[in-house]
C-alpha cells in the first residue's frame, strides 16, 4: 500500500503515528525529464461547468455497492466487512459524493442516489471545523474513526475533494448549507496556501503550493509543508470561490499554487521539499523537487502513478483542455514497457502504480495498472485525445463495469488479484467514467 511523506514541523508525539496514518491514507502507490514545450502560465479562464452525461444503467453494479458502503474506505473481498484499521474517510466520501451527483444528473429520478449524496454530505460537514481561531478551520480530519493523534490529521488534498463535492451537490439541489461547507473549504486551501499563520512561507510575490497537512492537537498546531504536486487538485474549489464570492483571494492563491506546482508536474516530481523551497528566492526551483526512493532506496526514483492523474484532472478541471494539460498528459501517457513484465502496459488506459520518469516506463517489481486513474482521466481523454478515450472505454466497459467487486489494482493484462481490498474511492471514479457517453464505435 502506498505511503505519502513524512513531512517536518511536528512534536514527538506526531512522529509516533505518522506511520500508522501513512498506512491510512490512501488516495486509489534523478534524472531529468523531458522539458514541458508550452508556456506554464497564464491559463485560459473557465467557469464550473456540469458535463453532459448518459448511460447511467450501466454503473448500477457500482451505484448499489457505494449506497450500501460509503464513507467506509476499504471494504474486504471475502467477509464484504469495513477495513477497521482505516475506518470512514470523508475525503473517500466526498469522491463519492461526486460520484452520485452527476449520476443524478443525468438521471433526475434516481432519488436514491441524491438521498445517499446529502446523507454524505451531512456527515462530513458534521467532521468539518467551524471555529475560526483553529489552523485546521475549514478542513476535515482525514482518518475521524483512528484514535487521538491520528485522527486529527487535516490534508490538503481532502478539502479538495471535498470541496468540488460541495459545490457539485450546491448545483445539483441549491441548498445553500452545501454552498456555505464548500466556501468554508476553499478557506482551508486558501489557509494551507497562504495564510498568515502558517509556516514555510516563501518570500513576498513568489509563487507557492499549498502545505501537505496540519496537526490539531495540544496547544501548537504541526505542520507538514511539503508542497505536492496532487494538490492541483484544490484549484477548481478556489475557482469557485472566487466565482461565488467575489473574493479575489481565492483567484490569486489558485494562480500562485498552479505556477508553482505545474513546474513539479511537468518533471514528475512527487513534492518540493519544504527546507528547499523556503531557502529558494527565485519563481523556479528545480533543486527543491522530489521522487520516491527506489526498490534500493534510490534517490528520487518513482512517482505515483495517481499523483500524476489528479494532478491532471484539477489541471484540466481549473483550465480546460488547455495546450499545458494536452501536453503533460500526452508525456505521461507515452510512457511504455521496457521489460518482459512492462512490454503490455498502456498508458492509454491507466496509469501504473509506480512510474519510473528516467526511464518512462513502469515499475517492474510492482507491474499493476492504479485502476483508479482510468476514473480520474476519463473525462479529460475524452477532451484531448479520442483515441485514449476509446483505448479506455473499451476495458472500462468491457473489463470493469460488470462488477462492484473491483480490486484497486489490475495487471497489465487486466486481470485482477483475489486478495486486494475493494476501494470506495475507486468505485466512485469508475462509477464516474462510466456515466459519460460510450467512445465511438472504431472501425
Amino acid at each position: 500500500m502506498k505511503t505519502r511523506s513524512r513531512g517536518r514541523h511536528r512534536p514527538a508525539w506526531a512522529f509516533r503515528w505518522i506511520a500508522a496514518l501513512c498506512f491510512a491514507i490512501t488516495f486509489g502507490g534523478c534524472a531529468d525529464t523531458p522539458k514541458l514545450e508550452v508556456p506554464l502560465t497564464e491559463p485560459q479562464q473557465i467557469g464550473w461547468a456540469a458535463v453532459v452525461r448518459t448511460n447511467t444503467s450501466v454503473a448500477r453494479p457500482i451505484r448499489d455497492f457505494v449506497l450500501r458502503h460509503a464513507p467506509y474506505k476499504q471494504i474486504d473481498t471475502k467477509t464484504g466487512k469495513p477495513n477497521e484499521r482505516i475506518g470512514r474517510t470523508p475525503g473517500s466520501a466526498c469522491e463519492v459524493i461526486r460520484y452520485l451527483a452527476a449520476l443524478a444528473a443525468s438521471d433526475p429520478a434516481d432519488r436514491e442516489a441524491v438521498r445517499k449524496a446529502e446523507e454524505l454530505a451531512r456527515w462530513v460537514i458534521r467532521l468539518q471545523e467551524t471555529d475560526r481561531s483553529s489552523a485546521a478551520f475549514g478542513g476535515v480530519p482525514s482518518t475521524p474513526d483512528l484514535p487521538m493523534p491520528a485522527n486529527r490529521y487535516f490534508y490538503t488534498i481532502d478539502a479538495g475533494f471535498c470541496g468540488t463535492a460541495m459545490f457539485s451537490l450546491y448545483d445539483l439541489t441549491k441548498n445553500e448549507q452545501y454552498r456555505e461547507a464548500g466556501l468554508r473549504f476553499a478557506d482551508f486551501l486558501l489557509n494551507m496556501h497562504s495564510g498568515r499563520n502558517r509556516p514555510y512561507s516563501r518570500s513576498a510575490g513568489l509563487p507557492d503550493g499549498f502545505c501537505e497537512f496540519v496537526v490539531v492537537v495540544g496547544p501548537q498546531p504541526a505542520w507538514n509543508c511539503d508542497r505536492h504536486v496532487k494538490n492541483l487538485i484544490a484549484l477548481p474549489v478556489l475557482r469557485r470561490a472566487a466565482q461565488l464570492t467575489g473574493k479575489k483571494d481565492y483567484e490569486m492563491a489558485a494562480q500562485s499554487a498552479r505556477t508553482f506546482l505545474v513546474e513539479g508536474l511537468s518533471g514528475a516530481w512527487e513534492h518540493a521539499d519544504t527546507e528547499a523551497v523556503v531557502a529558494c528566492e527565485t519563481p523556479t526551483c528545480s533543486h527543491a523537487w522530489r521522487r520516491v526512493p527506489g526498490p534500493k532506496e534510490e534517490r528520487d526514483y518513482f512517482v505515483y502513478g495517481d499523483t500524476l492523474a489528479y494532478a491532471l484532472r484539477g489541471l484540466f478541471e481549473f483550465e480546460g483542455a488547455s495546450s499545458a494539460v494536452r501536453t503533460l498528459y500526452a508525456q505521461f501517457a507515452a510512457y511504455r514497457g521496457k521489460d518482459e513484465k512492462t512490454r503490455k502496459y498502456d498508458g492509454r488506459i491507466a496509469f501504473a502504480g509506480y512510474l519510473h520518469p528516467k526511464s518512462q516506463s513502469p515499475d517492474p517489481l510492482s507491474a499493476y495498472y492504479d485502476v483508479v486513474t482510468l476514473g480520474i482521466l476519463h473525462n479529460l481523454r475524452r477532451a484531448v485525445n479520442a483515441d485514449h478515450y476509446a483505448a479506455a472505454d473499451s476495458v472500462l466497459r468491457n473489463r470493469l463495469a460488470s462488477t462492484a467487486q473491483l480490486p484497486w489494482r489490475m495487471g497489465f493484462d487486466f486481470n485482477f488479484p483475489t486478495d486486494v481490498a475493494i476501494d470506495l474511492t475507486t468505485l466512485a471514479n469508475i462509477g464516474e467514467a462510466l456515466t459519460l457517453p460510450p467512445a465511438p464505435a472504431r472501425n
